[in-house]
């Protein structure tokens, strides 16, 4: 599911919010609650059902008809603006100010230790060219488009969007952990030649091959000056 930071004030958002209020809910309370009508909530509930964010279930009492309730999963919490950046920032900060600039340091070796080993068993293959294509491959998932272009000594990776930049335009040393992980990952030398945080249009790293070794495939003519 993926929605942008204003969800919360699209009809469907306020359908969610209303059975989060209640809890669970019957079509018409919903209706009633927001002022609409029945035909127009259910529209909104299947939209909900079908991005797993609601979940029903049938009840019947006595000899009646039975009807249906409505209540919000877990992934609903999801579809709502959230700022983990700003939480990370205020750790970061605090751990800097209470424990020491060398504190920070620390934890960021640990974490960029405990995020390739979290990818690890995605990022594999016998070679360079393998673990790059893994690599690339995660990274769309989370989100972040990627392309790929080969040198005479390796690769370029140039990365479009940022998954830590709420973080790192108050830390650069997110920067290096990025820059870390990726190197743990791929098995090679790593070095980031350009980031959005400079006006560029994307992050680049280049990527060495650990053996001496060419990929195949056409040259890129360009950034091979970039150190």
């Amino acid at each position: 599911m993926s929605y942008s930071w204003d969800f919360a004030n699209t009809a469907a958002g306020r359908v969610l919010k209303a059975i989060q209020l209640r809890g669970q809910a019957r079509i018409n309370e919903l209706a009633d609650d927001l002022g609409v009508t029945t035909s127009a909530v259910r529209q909104h509930l299947t939209q909900l059902q079908a991005s797993g964010a609601v979940r029903t279930r049938k009840v019947r009492e006595g000899v009646g008809r039975p009807y249906y309730l409505y209540s919000v999963t877990p992934e609903a919490h999801n579809l709502f603006y959230k700022d983990y950046g700003e939480l990370a920032r205020l750790l970061m900060d605090e751990v800097a100010a209470t424990q020491g600039p060398q504190a920070l340091q620390t934890v960021l070796r640990s974490v960029t230790k405990r995020l390739a080993d979290r990818y690890r068993d995605e990022v594999n293959g016998l070679d360079l060219t393998d673990r790059i294509s893994a690599w690339a491959e995660l990274l769309d998932r989370r989100g972040v488009t990627v392309e790929i272009n080969k040198t005479d000594n390796g690769y370029l990776l140039t990365e479009y969007g940022c998954p830590y930049q709420n973080v790192a335009i108050e830390n650069r040393d997110i920067c290096e952990m990025e820059r870390q992980v990726m190197a743990r990952l791929l098995g090679s030398g790593v070095k980031l030649t350009q980031c959005v945080l400079d006006g560029h249009h994307g992050c680049r790293f280049r990527v060495s091959l650990a053996d001496g070794a060419r990929p195949e495939g056409p040259r890129r003519q360009e950034d091979e000056n970039e150190d």
